[in-house]
């Protein structure tokens, strides 16, 4: 309540940073997701497809924001041509955790497409033709922030020592179990962690259908997914560009 009350003080201006621009890069072309600092991979996914994550953690804000990004499977267009947006956030944990800028850094986005498009698409290929889905362009866009002068100096004195900066976050590793037994128990064995890495949160999900089939009424098959959520911390020096891993 003291804030609110506050009416006497003066309005603080923010001059810290005096641009913040956006710039558009065209990597080289998915089921393999991956971002690399300075030449060290340090964030991955496999079948990013699969959000179950996103399904548990996105709020009803953040689902509409994501209609975007392929969220639902709407198809509002006749020409069958289509664009999308998809945040970076919700495919990967390093940029859903961390929100702060990165220093004199080279940016890698790893691409790697699945070998057919039949998990996104929904037809029955003996009575449809086989469609396609041909990718035109895809575009990389990332924030560049300028300082002001007063706060560029005082980064440049904060980095003249060569020390390491630090970057938690935390990483998301996806498990499949391609096809449960007909069984009441079954045991499922889930690599170690080290104790950095102890996980934070389990995600178990069932899903009815096999991959790689496009009908919509697919045989009953089960495949069970265990998405572990756990801590990472990376390191790297502004100065000599060298990216190491804590965690």
């Amino acid at each position: 309540m003291t804030d609110i009350q506050n009416i006497k003080d003066n309005p603080i201006f923010d001059d810290r940073i005096v641009k913040f621009e956006t710039y558009t890069y065209n990597p080289f072309a998915n089921i393999t997701f991956g971002y690399i600092l300075n030449g060290m991979e340090i964030d991955h996914n496999r079948n990013v497809g699969v959000t179950i994550k996103n399904y548990v953690s996105l709020t009803y804000d953040k689902y509409l924001i994501a209609l975007n990004a392929g969220w639902n499977t709407r198809s509002d267009t006749e020409e069958r041509y289509f664009n999308f947006c998809v945040p970076l956030n919700i495919l990967l944990g390093f940029c859903k955790d961390y929100k702060r800028v990165i220093v004199n850094a080279h940016h890698e986005l790893i691409l790697i497409r699945s070998h057919n498009d039949n998990n996104c698409l929904i037809g029955d290929p003996a009575t449809e033709p086989m469609p396609t889905l041909e990718l035109f362009k895809v575009q990389w866009r990332i924030p560049y922030v300028l300082l002001s002068e007063i706060n560029k100096l005082s980064m440049l004195r904060a980095l003249e020592n060569g020390r390491y900066l630090s970057m938690s976050f935390r990483s998301w590793n996806l498990y499949e179990y391609p096809l449960l037994q007909n069984t009441t128990k079954h045991s499922w064995a889930i690599k170690t962690a080290t104790q950095l890495e102890k996980p934070r949160y389990v995600i178990f999900a069932l899903q009815t259908g096999r991959k790689n089939v496009m009908k919509e009424n697919v045989p009953m098959n089960t495949t069970a997914y265990c998405l572990i959520t756990h801590d990472r911390v990376i390191q790297y020096n502004p100065l000599t560009n060298f990216v190491r891993k804590i965690t």
